[in-house]
């Protein structure tokens, strides 16, 4: 029986080697990573899994990619998130900050990203009620 602490350092390990993945421009390394009906939201669009793959390929355009606040939520020992703090360059000096969510299901056995989001940081104060 696998425990919460194993179930979250997997899922860490698993955000850890998409975040390289990214880096490299290694498009395959999604192909096994994601569920065959993944679904990412990003502020330019909503994709399925092979314009995943495409994106993250050579057409990749992040250069840099800093990471904090990263937590852990086991929903289930089949399901779990992981959100983070993402800053990055996409070309020149312009950088991005964005707040990232990953939703992970154990399928057949394996872990696998099935639902990813980046919400941009707005600056300012949060709106009140």
């Amino acid at each position: 029986m696998q425990t919460r602490e194993n179930a979250k350092d997997e899922l860490l390990s698993l955000k850890e080697q998409a975040l390289e993945a990214t880096k490299r421009k290694d498009g395959e390394f999604y192909r096994h990573y994601l569920a065959d009906d993944a679904v990412a939201v990003v502020p330019f669009g909503v994709f399925d899994k092979e314009a995943i793959i495409k994106m993250m390929s050579g057409d990749s355009p992040f250069r840099s990619l800093e990471v904090s606040d990263t937590q852990v939520i086991e929903l289930t020992p089949e399901t779990g998130i992981v959100t983070y703090r993402a800053s990055f360059k996409t070309g020149g000096d312009a950088q991005s900050t964005v707040f990232v969510t990953t939703v992970y299901a154990k399928i057949k056995g394996e872990w696998k990203g099935v639902f990813y989001q980046q919400t941009a940081l707005q600056q300012g104060q949060p709106p009140t009620q």
